[in-house]
């Protein structure tokens, strides 16, 4: 990740820690007041029947333990909607960095990837020279095999010919197949069997290994 992602995402983070710490408070704290205000309800429904047991004082002192329990649950879903308001703003402004940001690691990324495929151009063309170089060496040894056999051949009939075998074949080794590509895409390595022509220096640079 570039750093300002790395940034938001420890931002959320710690947002979604307090918002985890303090929802579990408010659960807490919710409970209590339901079973405060069980225990009330309880109480007054039972005070003023005959025989009850239930006192004002009683009654008094479970209102008073409601009340204290309702305060306490209002002000942590208090503390948990100033605390969402408060991620909301601060995520949401930061989220304009994290996409200039982005566009920036984007448009680097592009214009890396635009210089390697140039330089595969240029590497292409290097390839394409030395085909014909190739060419060339394979033409002079069949115009050598043609000169001396013909030369041969005016003084004697009994010329043994040099077996020169086709320049196609050995081309087809040279062409890149599908498959290799496709590893290099999904694995992120050279196939095994061209790994022995390049080499890595400290800093993890590739390099064509010299013959």
């Amino acid at each position: 990740m570039y750093p300002e992602l790395n940034h938001f995402k420890q931002m959320k983070k710690e947002y979604d820690d307090d918002l985890a710490r303090v929802t579990e408070r408010w659960t807490l704290l919710h409970k209590q007041k339901e079973w405060a205000s069980n225990e009330y309800e309880e109480l007054l429904n039972a005070y003023g029947v005959r025989n009850s047991r239930v006192t004002m004082e009683n009654l008094t002192e479970v209102k008073n333990k409601y009340l204290k329990a309702l305060e306490k649950e209002r002000e942590a879903m208090e503390e948990l909607d100033q605390l969402k308001e408060s991620r909301d703003d601060r995520l949401s402004e930061y989220l304009k960095t994290v996409y200039k940001s982005r566009d920036r690691e984007l448009d680097a990324a592009q214009k890396s990837m635009e210089k390697k495929i140039d330089q595969i151009e240029r590497l292409k063309a290097e390839y394409l020279m030395m085909v014909q170089q190739i060419q060339e060496i394979h033409g002079y040894r069949l115009s050598v095999e043609k000169e001396t056999s013909d030369l041969v051949n005016s003084y004697q009939p009994s010329y043994t010919p040099k077996e020169i075998l086709p320049l196609y074949p050995e081309l087809t080794r040279m062409e890149i197949p599908l498959n290799d590509i496709q590893y290099v895409f999904q694995k992120g390595e050279l196939p095994d069997h061209l790994k022995k022509y390049v080499q890595f220096n400290d800093r993890s640079i590739m390099k064509i290994k010299k013959p």
